[in-house]
């Protein structure tokens, strides 16, 4: 490790394999200078679970069921080299219908792959929302895969020679609108993601691999061909039926996170072209190779040996490897899959060597010019002086109005606080297609207040070696300085709970008390992702402070108010100071560690920042302090620009009680206060949409736009000559990005008026294909006890009990049972069974207390259970009025 000689506070941070930055099980030691990597070590292996070893003892029949679980988001490719390994050993011909048919699955699995790739990265940057609208297209994806395979993941569907089944009736009319379908989905991923400003900010020049790199370190893939090379082993070893088609490899030549992200955008767009090609032109014929049921070996089995062959549906489960050894690759989503396979004339491999494209591509990782880059890229005690006795009725009521005025401004907070979560959560599920809280009371209002009760008996857990004054203080100093900001705000024109002449200016002193918090949290928490997030808190608080400072045009908050009112709707300073609107916006929303500038508490290497080490009511405090703030900020914006308690709209009727001059003084300030909240909560709207819209900055960049953009024109605010030519120094660059994050809105905006994706389990009920492979049905009466199940089944599941019946020569059996506990329902003993006795049901609930209740004897596999006789659910698929129990 190359380590500079003058520098000794460097921090070492562990990234993984049970970490939230981590998507799958990778272990970072990463070396940080302050917010720069000096150092990456990448520990690899977590995963390893003998595939290879269980290939090798097991027919190419029994191991197909596995290799699904190697890569779970690209599980077509893995199941297409394992029957192409063994089909090039043997010299097989696949039916060209079947190479079809392997086309359109393997490009499907790929922009299914892509998409759970773009979901997480998008997140990892601070892009919620994208990664709900990728699982939209994805759920599409494999829901014809459920339809063609009976499984939505682990599908079982390549065989030796073919495929396992055809392709449904109708699959092909369903597959081509998909196909309609998303590639208006990938434009909206365009308009959203590709141009944003903050994301090409993000990801441009991050991570850079040269073309000698790229080749040195045996990359493949899209980090391969983002480099600079068009390689695509589609089009190098033309396997299937590829080169029948006409596509593009998608390249780029910088070699950054960027071009690997368009790189994988584009292979979705010609992985649509090549299914719609497919679709189009797929010929009839088998779909499968028949003649791999001969065999060269003749032999004469006994009746129950392992070589048992029976004239069934499907090609014996003893197919031999040959004598010989060879290479064999596909081009997956993440780059060159291969297997090394070793026959020994026997239906065993005797070697099986994986090369997994994830494995090769992560060794670069020390080098990846990320060196010099960012990382991103006691409890507390409270006495209450009490009272035992008081002597007169008159000091009890006394002392209730003395408390009112305390705890009627801490209840309508409190209130706030509560419809801003629920708020927040239903607009979010709007924009991101999915269902919001629904049963936790009417509309689900009551779900932020049952969150908060939660926190309210949750074990408060204190760190061992940690300082625990610190600790327990720095949440309630968050609080409490964002609570003494609500004195100053006037609600109404008669209510003001503190009027000061210095409002405004108070209000900036009190907030900088709250970094002081977040520090001691950090510091306290003993932690050092928690000390890097206070530390970052306390930096982004005071960059944003001063443009939020100079932003403010006076610093009596009544006097900014009746300088509004004299002019009414025209004369709020939303129209007069519009610059100055938008940067006190941008500014308190930094203010708030909000999304896109949240980077302190949400960045995934930190965990969650300076809160990581809170549980309980403590952590229910940072939470609160964060709502809080955003309330009070957004109380400060309808103060200063959108005239606060004035109602002087054009064009909306107000009845002449509703003038707040002309009515009594009680009415008056109630409706004061409604006007100042109403306005308040919809200019909510924006922030929350911002959340779900934009991507994250990293912490130069936050502190960039900070220092370098909002402070200098802010310093010129009130000058509109000064302001407008510093504005437009930055040119066509800013109207560029402001234009492309408008349409990152209208995106987002779009799907609020669409029908939500999702649906509430077990209140309605997934309704299956007609292949789905649920719990299995048994029919006593056909079976022959050949024991084929037991002999394709991967794990050995199936027990058959049978005797011999030696005058007859015949077997009679006595038992039958499957431990569903175990059953991974591949399928294979309904597919091989020749005599049809076994079958697959739509039931997928088999859950149970009690393990044992698993076990399935025959008697209970030879009847549907009643819960799936009387679901209507089934009884529509099934398209029967009645099912009866056999």
């Amino acid at each position: 490790m190359n380590v500079p000689a003058t520098r000794e506070d460097l921090m070492i941070v562990n990234m993984g394999p049970h970490h939230p930055s981590m998507h799958g099980v990778l272990r970072l030691i990463v070396t940080l200078d302050g917010e720069d990597v000096i150092d990456c070590e990448p520990i690899l292996g977590y995963l390893h679970r003998g595939m290879e070893k269980i290939a090798e003892n097991r027919t190419i029949i029994q191991y197909l069921p596995y290799v699904t679980r190697w890569d779970y988001l690209a599980t077509m490719f893995t199941e297409a080299i394992t029957v192409n390994a063994p089909e090039q050993l043997g010299n097989i011909q696949v039916p060209k219908r079947a190479s079809y048919i392997r086309v359109i699955m393997l490009e499907l699995s790929r922009i299914a792959s892509h998409l759970l790739w773009l979901g997480p990265f998008m997140a990892d940057i601070g892009a919620q929302t994208p990664f709900f609208y990728i699982f939209r297209e994805r759920e599409l994806v494999y829901d014809l895969f459920e339809a063609a395979t009976g499984m939505r993941m682990m599908h079982n569907y390549f065989r030796i020679g073919g495929v396992a089944a055809d392709l449904p009736y109708g699959w092909i009319d369903k597959c081509l609108d998909f196909c309609d379908y998303f590639l208006t989905g990938v434009s909206e991923y365009q308009k959203l993601i590709t141009r944003n400003p903050i994301f090409l900010e993000r990801v441009e020049g991050v991570g850079i691999i040269g073309v000698e790199e790229a080749i040195n370190w045996g990359l493949s893939g899209p980090m391969l061909r983002a480099s600079g090379i068009q390689w695509d082993l589609r089009k190098v070893d033309r396997y299937e039926c590829y080169d029948e088609f006409d596509w593009e490899v998608q390249w780029q030549k910088e070699g950054d996170s960027l071009s690997r992200y368009l790189v994988r955008i584009g292979e979705m767009v010609e992985s649509i072209k090549i299914i719609q090609q497919a679709l189009e032109g797929i010929p009839g014929g088998p779909y499968e190779n028949l003649e791999i049921r001969c065999f060269d070996r003749v032999r004469n089995p006994e009746l129950n040996d392992f070589d048992y062959r029976f004239i069934s549906k499907k090609p014996s489960p003893t197919f031999e490897l040959s004598k010989q050894e060879l290479y064999v690759r596909v081009e997956a989503p993440k780059g060159e899959l291969g297997v090394f396979l070793i026959g020994d004339q026997n239906v065993f491999p005797w070697r099986w060597k994986i090369r997994p494209p994830g494995f090769i591509n992560l060794q670069i990782l020390p080098q990846l010019k990320l060196i010099g880059e960012m990382i991103i890229d006691t409890p507390e005690v409270q006495d209450i002086n009490s009272f035992s006795r008081l002597e007169y009725l008159k000091e009890v009521y006394g002392m209730i109005w003395v408390l009112v005025p305390i705890f009627t401004p801490v209840l309508g907070i409190t209130i706030g606080v509560l419809a801003i979560v629920w708020l927040e959560r239903e607009i979010s599920a709007g924009l991101q297609q999915r269902i919001g809280p629904e049963y936790a009371g009417p509309l689900g209002i009551l779900q932020a207040l049952a969150d908060g009760t939660k926190l309210l008996f949750k074990e408060n857990l204190l760190p061992s070696r940690g300082d625990t004054r610190l600790f327990s203080i720095g949440p309630s100093i968050a609080v409490i300085s964002i609570l003494l900001s609500y004195l100053i705000i006037p609600f109404g024109s008669n209510l003001v709970l503190s009027d000061l002449n210095i409002g405004v200016f108070l209000w900036i002193a009190i907030s900088s008390i709250a970094p002081i918090g977040l520090l001691m949290s950090g510091y306290g928490s003993n932690n050092k992702y928690s000390f890097l997030g206070g530390l970052r808190a306390a930096a982004q608080s005071i960059s944003y402070e001063i443009p939020l400072t100079l932003c403010v045009l006076s610093i009596s908050l009544r006097a900014i108010l009746e300088a509004q009112s004299k002019y009414g709707f025209w004369g709020w300073n939303l129209w007069r100071q519009p610059i100055g609107f938008i940067v006190f916006i941008i500014s308190s929303l930094a203010e708030c560690e909000r999304l896109p500038f949240d980077l302190p508490e949400a960045e995934e290497e930190l965990v969650a920042g300076y809160q990581t080490e809170y549980s309980g009511i403590k952590f229910g405090l940072f939470y609160v302090a964060s709502y809080l703030n955003l309330l009070v900020s957004s109380l400060f914006v309808t103060v200063l620009y959108l005239g606060g308690w004035d109602l002087s709209i054009p064009y909306i009727f107000v009845p002449e009680f509703f003038e707040i001059n002309k009515a009594g003084e009680v009415f008056g300030t109630t409706i004061g206060i409604f006007i100042t909240l109403a306005k308040t909560y919809l200019f909510l709207f924006i922030p929350i949409t911002t959340r779900w819209t934009l991507p994250r900055l990293r912490m130069d960049q936050l502190l960039n736009l900070g220092w370098k953009f909002l402070l200098p024109i802010s310093l010129d605010i009130h000058d509109m000559f000064p302001m407008v030519t510093g504005f437009m120094n930055y040119g066509q660059q800013t109207v560029r990005a402001a234009r492309y994050i408008g349409q990152s809105f209208m995106i987002t905006l779009s799907h609020a008026n669409r029908l939500p994706v999702t649906i509430q389990y077990p209140y309605e009920k997934l309704i299956t294909s007609e292949r789905f492979r649920g719990r299995i049905h048994f029919e006593f009466d056909k079976c022959i006890a050949c024991e084929v199940c037991v002999r394709v089944c991967p794990i050995d599941l199936p027990v058959v009990d049978w005797k011999l019946e030696t005058d007859i020569r015949k077997k009679q059996l006595l038992n039958y049972s499957i431990d569903f506990g175990i059953c991974i329902f591949c399928g294979n003993c309904v597919e091989y069974c020749p005599t049809n006795c076994l079958s697959m049901t739509e039931e997928y609930e088999l859950s149970t207390y009690d393990r044992h209740e698993l076990n399935y004897n025959q008697i209970s596999l030879g009847r549907l259970p009643m819960s799936l006789i009387d679901d209507y659910t089934i009884r529509t698929i099934l398209n029967s009025p009645q099912i009866t129990s056999e």
